[in-house]
């Protein structure tokens, strides 16, 4: 990242003389500060506090962007976050972008205009190479979900090995026609979907496009996707719903269309979040360890921004299958 005196060499000032330029100071003539400006869009430098970075200091602000925050799991998972900077002296800012790519540029802009030591992605689809210059750069970490086609360092569980496991499950208790629903459109670096067809696959299953539904996001994906559901002439007699408040709605909703959980539709969520055990019937989900996701990601962004080792290196992310009524 340029500094201030970057700008001062590149403009052939003094570090004062730049102070001086963006604070709008009299004693510095036009010519000058044309020259000083010039030099900080070459090197791409956005002042903050200028004061602080004299100093060699931060502003002990890190940043998490996530996309919807009314989504339980997004709490839990900043709960986390936060818990852990304010342990090491961190305050932390939560930023919803509701799936808009220009909310997430204009969040990843605070890093450069020196309101924010870092951030924390937490749902990244595709990394630009400004992302991925600021990964580098240890101003960003990525955690729990990135689906582009980039190998990039992600503090998330084997997604992977997730979704084969809990298909597998359903298989094993005999369902054949499983359908699977996503927040996002189908895409092949998804990698829930891609242990989910593996599964199939082992077990030589099909899988019919038809029973593939995106944009199901939260309890009113959930009671949408029942509605769709309904409407099939060949319907699956389970369900992967890639999150619990999803599956809460199918199960809501399924009563309305005479559909009986688990009888006519198996039902299986993702997280293990508290509505996972208070639905009838409750759901049986794949956990994963959100807490000790947040701590990770937490600790590795701040070790990045103080040019510290990490103290205790990043535990297996482990997964695990609650079995409860729903299938």
């Amino acid at each position: 990242m340029p500094s201030i005196e970057d700008v001062a060499k590149k403009a052939r000032v003094s570090v004062t003389t730049v102070s001086r330029a963006l604070n709008d100071h009299p004693y510095v003539s036009a010519k000058t500060k044309n020259k000083i400006f010039k030099a900080m869009e070459d090197l791409n430098y956005y002042p903050n506090n200028v004061a602080q970075q004299l100093r060699g200091k931060g502003s002990k602000m890190i940043g998490v962007i996530i996309s919807y925050i009314t989504n339980p799991f997004f709490a839990y998972l900043v709960d986390a976050i936060e818990t852990t900077a304010l342990d090491q002296g961190y305050h932390l800012v939560v930023m919803q972008t509701r799936g808009n790519q220009q909310l997430e540029k204009f969040y990843i802009e605070m890093i450069k205009k020196k309101q924010l030591d870092g951030i924390i992605i937490t749902n990244l689809e595709t990394a630009t190479k400004e992302v991925i210059d600021l990964m580098d750069d240890g101003k960003i970490v990525l955690c729990n979900r990135y689906i582009g086609d980039e190998k990039l360092p992600v503090i998330q569980i084997d997604e992977a090995a997730a979704s084969f496991m809990g298909t597998e499950y359903l298989i094993e208790k005999g369902h054949k026609k499983i359908a699977f629903c996503t927040g996002n459109i189908m895409n092949p670096h998804d990698h829930r979907f891609k242990g989910f067809l593996k599964a199939l696959a082992t077990h030589g299953l099909e899988f019919k496009e038809e029973w593939f539904f995106d944009d199901v996001l939260g309890i009113e994906g959930g009671r949408s996707f029942v509605e769709r559901y309904a409407q099939l002439a060949d319907r699956p007699t389970a369900v992967f719903s890639n999150g619990d408040e999803v599956a809460a709605g199918i199960i809501s909703e399924a009563r309305k269309f005479q559909i009986t959980v688990p009888n006519d539709l198996a039902v299986l969520g993702f997280d293990d979040q508290p509505i996972a055990s208070i639905t009838y019937p409750q759901i049986t989900t794949i956990q994963q360890p959100i807490h000790k996701m947040g701590e990770c990601a937490t600790n590795m962004l701040i070790s990045k921004i103080e040019n510290k080792d990490l103290s205790e290196p990043i535990n297996d992310l482990r997964t695990e299958l609650i079995i409860r009524e729903s299938i």
